[in-house]
């Protein structure tokens, strides 16, 4: 049987304000976009919002909902809807400490944003369709783009006419996508981590396939069946080089649980439609071991996992301040291994143990979940390499504040 694992293992939690009051087709056309762009149809969505009915925020301004909220200590970026949420779009505002700076860059570059009488600071907002948000999202928190990037004007370095905090956005920004179709979806819908038992899967050597695969070709590939595909909701081998996985020069053996990717099949009755929300159909607990030589899923190459945001001074924006990549490992968090990282150097357990402490820089205790994009695949790692990592990691969280 097919086993489905979390692709994006804790998805982000965004908060939803409302300067009107809320209707009931409102609030199902809000959740139905953001179900779109989120994929949650598969049932697991890259991120959750939740809508909060807070009447005191009724006719207030952005900015003075920005201030009550940091007086909260509610400090994380927000969705505002307002009476633009009926044309399916919404407002996206970030920290206050993001808003100062952005002012602090766009005035360094001789474009200052335009400042207005009686207000502490310029509130840095975007006016987005709520279909591209999730996707943007997870853009912008993963440093792969940078907020001004979704404003009028774009790029505050050339910006031609200065931001002003008042512009009503009438043209919400999109990329034009619709994440409710394959084809609009392709490159930001992940694909789905997956457990297979040896007999619903397919080996191959051939160099036409593997050559695809990332890093160095691997000596083999393992992909699904036709059959399991079909009854799991997902791409076979057949369907095309991008379904297949790192795996060893020989096919999987009877007993072994093998962990692999697999793209979602669209088509398939299994998935309710795009707009809908699914339910995630594989175990919540622990995931269980993978034998053979194949990805350990607890390490499992995803296409989002945890990040942890990284608030010290010096780092070139915000966008750069939570650049760093994170990785679930058995419960706990781990920095983004690099291709140096890699256990077919034959490193003993002394050594890989160090090569651990150097990379896995998370003793930091001010750093703060969210999510963001995850890195490579790691392929062929040994139970003793494994062992020495998720060692040093249990030591370093039992003496730490960081935890999910």
């Amino acid at each position: 049987m097919v086993v489905f694992l979390r692709q994006w293992c804790i998805p982000y939690v965004l908060q939803v304000y409302s300067t009107i009051p809320l209707t009931e087709n409102i609030i199902a056309m809000f959740h139905h976009d953001f179900n779109i762009g989120s994929f949650a149809q598969f049932g697991d969505p890259s991120g959750v919002a939740l809508i909060n009915n807070r009447t005191d925020f009724y006719n207030m301004s952005h900015l003075a909902i920005r201030q009550h909220l940091d007086a909260e200590n509610l400090e994380d970026g927000f969705i505002l809807l307002d009476e633009t949420a009926a044309s399916h779009a919404v407002w996206f505002v970030p920290t206050t400490e993001d808003s100062y700076f952005y002012t602090q860059s766009a005035t360094s570059y001789g474009h200052p944003p335009v400042a207005y009488p009686g207000e502490n600071f310029t509130l840095w907002r975007t006016h987005i369709l709520t279909q591209d948000l999730p996707p943007a999202y997870n853009l912008f928190i993963s440093g792969d783009i940078f907020f001004d990037d979704f404003l009028p004007g774009g790029d505050i370095r050339t910006r031609a006419h200065p931001y002003d905090p008042h512009d009503p956005q009438d043209e919400p920004f999109t990329e034009g996508r619709d994440y409710a179709t394959e084809e609009g979806a392709e490159g930001f819908c992940g694909m789905a981590q997956i457990n297979a038992n040896s007999p619903e899967v397919m080996h191959t050597s051939d160099p036409h396939v593997t050559r695809h695969l990332p890093f160095h070709p691997p000596p083999g590939a393992v992909a699904l069946t036709r059959e399991a595909a079909w009854l799991a909701g997902l791409k076979s081998g057949y369907d095309g080089v991008e379904e297949w996985s790192s795996w060893g020069d020989r096919p999987p053996q009877p007993g072994d649980v093998v962990g692999l990717s697999a793209n979602y099949d669209w088509d398939s009755p299994r998935w309710p439609p795009p707009g809908e929300a699914g339910e995630f159909p594989g175990p919540t607990g622990e995931i269980p071991r993978a034998k053979g030589i194949g990805r350990h899923p607890q390490i499992a190459s995803s296409q989002q996992c945890v990040r942890r945001k990284l608030r010290r001074p010096g780092l070139a924006s915000p966008s750069a301040r939570i650049s760093r990549r994170y990785m679930w490992c058995r419960g706990f968090i781990a920095a983004n291994p690099t291709p140096r990282f890699d256990p077919g150097q034959g490193k003993d357990t002394d050594e890989c143990r160090k090569e651990a402490e150097r990379i896995f820089k998370i003793g930091e205790r001010k750093m703060i979940t969210t999510l963001g994009l995850v890195g490579p695949l790691l392929f062929g790692i040994s139970d003793g390499y494994l062992d020495s990592v998720h060692s040093f990691l249990h030591e370093l969280f039992q003496n730490s504040a960081c935890s999910v």
